[in-house]
């Protein structure tokens, strides 16, 4: 992949696309805190910092991106609890 990722905290902008991804992807969104990646100015993936809950876009090569997102998630874990 050579498009930039943008990682951020997801606000309640992102709301319907996090909702529409855990739809496409079958499975349930994330709860609590959540982290989420753009491409393109697209939500590809979204994983949750509390509860490490992870959808993406299964029409996307989303792979990397989720693993991304579950390495900030686990750092951001890691400093909360020190």
């Amino acid at each position: 992949m050579s498009e930039a990722i943008t990682i951020r905290h997801s606000t309640d902008r992102d709301t319907d696309s996090v909702l529409r991804l855990a739809a496409l992807d079958d499975r349930p969104a994330p709860v609590g805190d959540t982290l989420v990646a753009e491409v393109d100015g697209q939500v590809w993936a979204a994983v949750g910092i509390d509860d490490g809950g992870a959808v993406a876009d299964p029409f996307r090569p989303a792979g990397d991106v989720v693993w991304l997102l579950q390495v900030r998630a686990d750092q951001e874990r890691l400093s909360r609890a020190a």
